[in-house]
């Protein structure tokens, strides 16, 4: 009995494991932003004479294009949640993003949180979320600029 219980034993750790590992993969897929209850940690802002109306469109152009998951949209207000799924290497991101009239120019403000929740603090962490942060603002800036080229 002892020896049947000690070859089981390996077996029940691996099956936590990997439970756990498929718990946090269906939380990361099905976790949705809202434009209620999401405030980022990290913001970042940027101007553009582009109005607000076709910087918006630019925006929801560049997250179609580039595979990232709309999760709550007010186009009244010009502000979107977009969400972007889980890889090898990013347990995913949510990006709450706002555009708004400020003294005749538009003002886009980009910020990222992670779907880890309050689990993601450390220099590690902080350090991919503000790359992602960069990325994504970057992205939005070409986007915004090209559409208005057009």
């Amino acid at each position: 009995m002892d020896s049947n219980f000690s070859l089981i034993l390996p077996f029940c750790g691996l099956i936590l494991i990997l439970f756990s590992f498929a718990y946090y993969f269906l939380n990361a897929e099905l976790l949705k932003g809202s434009l209620k209850t999401i405030r980022p940690r990290y913001k970042e802002t940027f101007t553009t004479e582009t109005p607000p109306v076709e910087a918006f469109r630019a925006i929801m152009q560049f997250a179609l294009q580039n595979g990232y998951r709309v999760d709550d949209l007010d186009e009244q207000k010009l502000c979107v949640i977009l969400n972007e799924r889980m890889t090898l290497t990013s347990y995913g991101s949510l990006y709450p993003i706002y555009v708004r009239e400020n003294a005749g120019k538009t003002e886009v403000e980009v910020g990222v949180t992670s779907k880890l929740g309050k689990a993601s603090i450390g220099p590690i962490n902080n350090k991919l979320i503000t790359r992602r942060l960069e990325r994504m603002l970057n992205g939005i800036k070409g986007a915004v600029f090209a559409f208005k080229k057009t």
